[in-house]
């Protein structure tokens, strides 16, 4: 990390704040300012965060659901333990079906909320990494598909480019209510972008490299 970095971080009003509410992220503020607009997390019970390491989200989830909820956090790294007890986390890929098994045996039944802040690691090239993220974005949307209760919400993280349109619409396939926004505490020079969705559609459809899959 360059110095140049640190500096800026260290200046950002949503860097210090989230320090002084004890999040491990700023990213933390970002899904508060979410839930504050949108009030997914009310009467939550079940929550499904994908791409939770450092725990960030995980926390604001855990303290906006009833304490016998249960918050789980799956991200391909180790996510140092929260001591919160309605939390749960493990290591896994979600892109791989074992993973999915196994978010499904932990919760026995339908979720309220599923959270996604899932990103790639950056290589460099915009393209690849964009279309990389809003593939990890469909593969939320697969699991959502299968998780999340018929009234429930979902928040997905996306990065602008040449296939963010198409993602738009993939998810208006899937659910009747989807609003793009971009939070306070997101960097004006990022890309990134949320989606909050509600209530998936009776005749919802996935999208269409996952079809296939589905069918069969």
């Amino acid at each position: 990390m360059s110095g140049r970095w640190l500096k800026e971080r260290k200046s950002d009003p949503y860097y210090r704040r989230a320090r002084e509410l004890g999040y491990r992220s700023r990213a933390a503020l970002k899904l508060k300012q979410l839930d504050e607009r949108f009030g997914f997390f009310k009467g939550a019970r079940r929550v499904l965060d994908l791409g939770a390491a450092p725990g960030g989200w995980l926390q604001v989830a855990s303290e906006s659901i009833d304490e016998d909820g249960l918050v789980v956090g799956v991200d391909l790294g180790e996510i140092d333990p929260l001591g919160l007890p309605n939390v749960s986390t493990f290591v896994g890929d979600v892109t791989e079906e074992e993973t999915r098994n196994r978010i499904f045996e932990l919760f026995g039944e339908r979720v309220d909320v599923i959270l996604s802040d899932m990103a790639p690691d950056v290589s460099g090239a915009w393209e690849l990494d964009h279309y990389r993220q809003i593939h990890l974005a469909r593969v939320a949307l697969v699991i959502a598909d299968k998780l999340l209760k018929e009234d429930g919400w979902m928040v997905v993280k996306t990065f602008q480019g040449s296939e963010h349109d198409r993602f738009v619409r993939e998810m208006h396939d899937l659910f009747e209510h989807v609003r793009i926004v971009k939070p306070r505490a997101s960097r004006k020079k990022s890309a990134e972008i949320y989606l909050v969705a509600k209530d998936l559609k009776t005749d919802r459809r996935l999208p269409e490299e996952f079809r296939e899959e589905e069918e069969a």
